[in-house]
């Protein structure tokens, strides 16, 4: 199974704002920020899989339950 995030681009081609969910190469979701298209992605990837959700630019990103914060 294969979970993408990128930008969500209309069906012609201009792109927008919102970011999309890709699951084998078809649109599963489209959000509003990129954080919650992870948090999708993380959800049907499994919160404790320490795999990254890959994005479509080749950046990865760690699952959001397993992404240390600095404390303040």
């Amino acid at each position: 199974m294969k979970v993408e995030v990128t930008r969500y681009r209309k069906p012609d081609g201009f792109p927008t704002r919102h970011w999309a969910v890709f699951m084998n190469g078809d649109l599963l979701a489209v959000t509003l920020y990129r954080k919650g298209a992870v948090a999708v992605a993380a959800a049907l990837t499994g919160k404790n899989d320490d795999r990254p959700v890959l994005t479509r630019d080749g950046q990865s990103e760690s699952s959001p339950a397993t992404v240390l914060r600095s404390q303040a």
